[in-house]
């Protein structure tokens, strides 16, 4: 049953009936895949010293805020047309990635301030793996606990952990040649990117607002060793959020959280000299630096 917007202001806790299919290709849902691998070569290949974490970026908005350019079809119920939501007398708070993108942007250096940022925090995290009290209230016994998002504290009221973001991004490192796949639990909504060699790049994700879920790639991704760069971002309008990131390594058939050796920071891989950042990379150079020291005569 579709249900209307006005009808999920008033009860949120049903929101998961809303309409959230959206026009982009990229968009996945997937138990256990049974297509093909997808082949993806990493951005850089080769082995990679242990990370410690990804970046990430949490922000909060005041819950009255009537900014959201998400549009709404009030005739048909639906999304992706007719009005932005935050032109309604109920609309307000986040209702999709137009809203995400807007957060972000409003919080940026120099920005106009639009988007009234209530709560931030920055820095890196050792896991992909967070969400507001009330979801480890009611859903950590059948999806799993969460840690808390950093910008929350643990005696807020559950009204004071709505309507927020998150922002995670850097590289995950894979070590052994396989068949992996990635999955995303979330509530609202979600978007992951891998991007591999040359800037290609595989997406899932999830517009709009939508019921918790873990969802997946439909197909199994073909990696080899090296550097794959994440970008993840996730919002939730009210009650319960979640964003937990896990994968499928090669032989198994169970979601895991992707450890801290695997996550890397953005700055962990600074550019343009990015083969000297793997090792077998470093040691050609290393070596071809002493065959020239040799040929002139100086030692390496």
């Amino acid at each position: 049953m579709r249900m209307s917007a006005r009808s999920v202001r008033q009860s949120p806790d049903r929101r998961g009936n809303l309409p959230w299919s959206w026009a982009l290709a990229w968009l996945s849902v997937a138990a256990l895949p049974a297509a093909a691998d997808t082949s993806l070569l990493p951005r850089w290949a080769g082995p990679f010293a242990a990370g410690g974490g990804a970046d990430a970026t949490f922000l909060q908005i005041d819950s009255n805020w009537h900014g959201s350019q998400v549009l709404w079809n009030d005739t048909t119920q639906t999304y992706g047309e007719g009005l932005p939501i935050g032109s309604f007398g109920w609309g307000t708070g986040i209702w999709g990635l137009a809203d995400w993108r807007a957060v972000q942007a409003g919080a940026a250096p120099g920005s106009s301030g639009a988007v009234p940022i209530l709560r931030r925090w920055s820095g890196q995290v050792a896991s992909i793996n967070f969400s507001n009290a009330l979801y480890n209230t009611n859903y950590a016994d059948r999806w799993g606990p969460a840690a808390l998002a950093p910008i929350f504290a643990s005696g807020d009221l559950a009204s004071d952990q709505e309507n927020w973001t998150a922002h995670l991004q850097g590289y995950i490192r894979v070590t052994e040649a396989g068949s992996y796949n990635f999955s995303v639990l979330n509530d609202d909504g979600f978007f992951l990117t891998l991007t591999g060699e040359g800037g290609s790049q595989v997406s899932i994700g999830r517009d709009y607002l939508n019921d918790r879920d873990r969802l997946g790639f439909s197909s199994n991704l073909a990696l080899s060793p090296g550097l794959y760069g994440l970008d993840l971002g996730m919002w939730n309008r009210q009650e319960a959020g979640v964003v937990d990131l896990r994968w499928m390594t090669p032989g198994t058939t169970t979601w895991a959280l992707v450890p801290t050796a695997n996550l890397l920071s953005t700055s962990a891989v600074p550019e343009p000299a990015t083969a000297l950042l793997s090792l077998a990379g470093l040691g050609l150079v290393l070596g071809w630096c002493r065959r020239q020291a040799a040929a002139h005569g100086h030692r390496a």
